[in-house]
């Protein structure tokens, strides 16, 4: 028994130890969250496609509408009411797990606090996160496969949009890594400052801790407004080229500039998960240290 358990406290709590553990509780879920994007990818086409047949007073595309948006809505709750149960378990295991290792290590109460809250967002990042993510990553490469379909010239655009966001944020990695580093010391030091600390000491705590995520926050900005600057030509571009190309009827328009916004919503939302990424490896390190 004694064997099993350094064993178990030999164990690095990651988003990969935790995926292979419940591997197969997981995999169901997200084969829902691939169905229920797959769904969603279909919308600006089904849609360009009711409104060309309403024009000539033709009612299958908006049927075809409708079966689209129900069988949407009906895998999206059954993965919702799937997730809260599973990742609720999930959780349960490695907080416990991670007190176990923590107090073996002989780990301070403030540290022990501080690294099973963070547990948590291992877990809310499969749960909450993740999902998303899948949905972005299908919806940008559907979104450019369709786009190429409709307008390969719009396509061109989309894919040097990608490469300058890209490289704002591939430039940042070190930097994001460093500053949740920074944040995350700070934080296991909290119960020990409110146990022990004068109020000057809690004070300056608070403030170390606010500078941290001021920083980490300008940083997200700086990314997010250069990124949605390109976003922004494309935009532009989308239009001008669709509208001169004079060939596409009032649907295909429709569902072109549908694709392009849904490919601009996925391109400004997966840098965001790439930081947040990028946080969980730190805390992922943070978790396996021996003290």
């Amino acid at each position: 028994m004694q064997t099993n358990d350094a064993a178990a406290n030999r164990v690095v709590i990651s988003l990969r130890h935790l995926v292979t553990r419940f591997r197969w509780q997981i995999l169901a879920t997200w084969l829902l969250v691939v169905a229920e994007a797959g769904l969603m990818l279909m919308f600006p086409l089904v849609m360009g496609t009711a409104i060309d047949g309403l024009l000539q007073q033709m009612y299958y595309g908006l049927y075809l509408l409708g079966v689209v948006g129900f069988c949407t809505v009906l895998i999206g709750t059954v993965r919702r009411f799937y997730d809260t149960r599973l990742y609720s378990r999930i959780y349960s295991s490695a907080a416990e797990q991670i007190v176990e290792q923590q107090r073996d290590r002989n780990a301070d109460v403030s540290v022990v606090s501080a690294r099973t809250g963070m547990a948590t967002e291992l877990v809310e990042f499969l749960e909450n996160s993740f999902p998303v993510m899948v949905d972005c990553v299908i919806g940008l490469a559907g979104a450019l496969i369709m786009i190429w379909l409709l307008h390969a010239k719009v396509l061109v655009g989309c894919l040097a949009a990608t490469g300058i966001v890209a490289v704002i944020y591939a430039s940042t990695q070190q930097t994001t890594y460093s500053l949740n580093k920074g944040a995350n010391d700070e934080n296991e030091k909290r119960v020990d400052v409110l146990s022990n600390g004068t109020t000057h000491a809690v004070s300056a705590h608070f403030q170390r801790v606010m500078r941290w995520n001021i920083r980490l926050s300008d940083l997200e900005t700086v990314n997010f407004s250069l990124s949605w600057l390109a976003m922004i030509a494309v935009l532009l571009f989308a239009v001008v080229a669709t509208i001169e190309s004079g060939a596409a009827t009032q649907g295909k328009v429709l569902s072109i500039l549908m694709y392009v916004f849904g490919y601009i919503e996925s391109v400004i939302a997966m840098p965001l998960f790439y930081q947040q990424f990028v946080r969980l490896q730190e805390i992922s390190h943070r978790l396996a240290l021996q003290n």
